[in-house]
């Protein structure tokens, strides 16, 4: 009786360890944030191939003082393809085959994972569909790796309430920032950095500011010239920021929370003083309180990269939450 117990116990364990054999683990991606890494031959990275790569995924990330890539790319050959390389946060597969193949796969190594396929049976096609497919994968590649930074951000936040106190809103801050400045209808966060700091602006506009939503960059650098006099003043007495005057903002439409939103990327200067950097700016409307409200980053940081800590601030806007004021 006693040993037929002991076989049925046996057979329960072996069928139990079966079943979780049985389903395969994907291991957890990695990567730093905003690289790719290419998969393709040596060969084809050093041709028009390789040209049409760099040129599609790497060119200079728009409203920054210095040139710095879209994406930092990490080329390998299909044969180092293996092992732990595999947990690539970000792939593009580029190489030749028998037909033309536009794929993008998720997960297929590591979660979360996005690997876009491009394949043609030659030189001219596969040019051809890396620079018409690169659109829509950088789309695709950039949500990514801002949920991904939000992610990262989530491991340790900030706790405030200065937002939903002033603006029925909430984001979601790394706990290394901190309320820098605030007043009624404004605050400044700010995190410093090894050389210079990182800043996120939220401010409420008044209810008759005039904004064109058809031609709004001459608004947009009103809005923040004012803003910018009134509550963000340079190192120097007297001195203030300002948009620079000798660049022209990129501007495009998108969305934030689900709101409608005038996205402006440009460089900043202190008027009297030798300061500049980056910023991004958001310009919300929320038509249920028919208000315009403005959430920006901006970075001062001299001699040092800056397209991450710019994208670190447009992860944090992305976080919007509305919420009711108590």
């Amino acid at each position: 009786m006693l040993r037929m117990k002991l076989r049925v116990l046996l057979l329960i364990l072996t069928v139990v360890g079966c079943k979780r054999t049985s389903t395969p683990l994907v291991k957890p991606s990695s990567g730093n944030i905003n690289t790719i890494s290419v998969v393709m031959p040596n060969l084809l990275w050093e041709t028009e191939v390789g040209d049409a790569v760099r040129a599609a995924f790497a060119f200079p990330t728009e409203g920054l003082p210095q040139q710095e890539p879209l994406f930092d790319l990490r080329q390998m050959p299909p044969e180092v393809f293996t092992g732990f390389a595999r947990s690539s946060r970000t792939i593009l597969w580029v190489g030749f085959g028998n037909e033309v193949v536009i794929r993008t796969d998720k997960n297929s190594y590591a979660r979360p994972q996005q690997m876009a396929v491009l394949s043609a049976p030659e030189t001219e096609t596969l040019v051809e569909i890396i620079l018409s497919q690169s659109t829509s994968i950088i789309k695709s590649f950039k949500q990514g790796e801002i949920a991904e930074r939000q992610r990262r951000i989530g491991k340790s936040i900030l706790k405030h309430n200065a937002l939903k106190e002033r603006f029925g809103i909430n984001l979601t801050l790394p706990s290394a920032y901190s309320v820098f400045k605030e007043d009624e209808n404004t605050v400044w966060f700010q995190r410093e950095i090894q050389k210079g700091h990182v800043n996120l602006l939220v401010y409420e506009l008044p209810k008759d500011t005039p904004i064109d939503w058809e031609n709004p960059l001459q608004d947009v650098i009103r809005v923040r010239d004012s803003v910018g006099k009134a509550f963000v003043p340079g190192r120097l007495e007297g001195t203030h920021l300002i948009t620079e005057e000798a660049y022209k903002p990129y501007v495009y439409y998108t969305k934030i929370g689900g709101l409608p939103a005038i996205e402006t990327r440009g460089t900043w200067e202190v008027k009297g003083d030798f300061m500049a950097g980056p910023f991004v700016q958001y310009l919300l409307y929320d038509e249920a309180t028919n208000r315009h409200l403005v959430l920006e980053g901006f970075v001062f940081a001299p001699s040092t990269a800056k397209r991450d800590y710019i994208f670190e601030t447009e992860a944090i806007i992305r976080s919007i939450e509305r919420i009711n004021k108590d």
